[in-house]
């Protein structure tokens, strides 16, 4: 038996050594041709005992060419050779429907699948004014600057990354059941330097899925943080008055911000909920968080509530004045 090994080389499946011969001569085909040319050279290599006197001594040439059973033998060689490489080649197959971990590169592909779908951005938002005809709605692009600032929103819809998550967690998972080595003829084939590659390959491309969720997920929840505790702060003190450039410059303050929560907060209410199930399809996918991500959005969503209420109920009233 020749012991050899089959891994992935310049987005190739490839045997080490080689099945054919290569320019090192250390193919198996090489090998198998050393040792019929070595068996032939004997014949060369040993004197003739019979050889005329004062004649050059012969060598046994002539009868190993009269052989037949020997080349018989050599044809046998080579057709059981052949059958051993198209044995290779339906062992290689097996793998065609894999074989996207080693073709395509990861950053391209991923790309090209979130080029797929539509990002809300660059879609037309409109509503329905009170005269019942349709108007922009410029509460999306005031939420999007806010909200969405730093986070991808050109994407697929979740279906699309379920669907693509669950295709290669089933091709990690058919990897892991592969065997470790196969005989093919006078070959013994060790399949563990493949089968560690395409885990480790096809792991990374769960992670770019997945990844590229919880880290937008984990941004737009920071952004929602960071707005609750902006207005929070921004509203906490409001002027008493408005005869001074102080107070006049607090108010302008305190009624940006309640300019801002009436634009956004129902637009990023709407967002809590996709969010979450987001975060659900993390972990059907067992994908591990540090936090409980949806305590979190509940409870951002409570305070975000909260805030709204006391901005545009009592903080509004008090202001209203001025």
């Amino acid at each position: 038996m020749f012991d050899i090994k089959v891994d992935l080389r310049d987005r190739d499946v490839v045997f080490d050594p080689s099945i054919q011969t290569n320019s090192k001569k250390t193919g198996i085909r090489d090998l198998i041709q050393g040792i019929m040319d070595d068996f032939i050279s004997i014949a060369i290599q040993i004197n003739r005992l019979d050889s005329a006197a004062g004649n050059i001594a012969g060598d046994f040439l002539v009868e190993i060419k009269d052989q037949f059973t020997l080349f018989g033998s050599m044809k046998i060689i080579a057709k059981i050779f052949e059958d051993i490489q198209l044995a290779n080649m339906d062992f290689i197959n097996q793998y065609r429907d894999k074989e996207f971990l080693w073709k395509e590169t990861l950053e391209e592909s991923f790309q090209a699948f979130l080029d797929t779908g539509i990002d809300p951005r660059e879609q037309r938002h409109v509503k329905i004014n009170d005269e019942g005809e349709e108007e922009e709605d410029e509460t999306f692009k005031w939420m999007s600057q806010k909200i969405l600032c730093g986070v991808e929103t050109k994407r697929p819809n979740l279906e699309a990354f379920d669907e693509k998550i669950t295709f290669l967690t089933k091709t990690k998972n058919e990897i892991a059941l592969m065997k470790t080595s196969v005989d093919i003829g006078w070959l013994r084939v060790n399949v563990t330097p493949l089968i560690k590659e395409l885990q480790n390959t096809v792991t990374l491309w769960i992670d770019r899925y997945t990844s590229f969720l919880l880290d937008n997920t984990h941004k737009q929840i920071e952004n929602i943080d960071e707005f609750i505790q902006s207005v929070k702060t921004g509203i906490r003190v409001t002027p008493e008055g408005s005869g001074t450039n102080e107070d006049k410059e607090l108010l302008m303050k305190v009624m940006t911000h309640l300019s801002d929560v009436k634009q956004i907060k129902d637009r990023t209410l709407e967002q809590i909920e996709p969010m979450k199930e987001t975060v659900l399809l993390l972990k059907k996918h067992q994908l591990k968080m540090d936090t409980d991500l949806l305590v979190h959005l509940e409870n951002s969503k409570t305070v975000l509530v909260e805030v709204s209420q006391d901005a545009l109920g009592r903080v509004k009233e008090k202001i209203l004045p001025f």
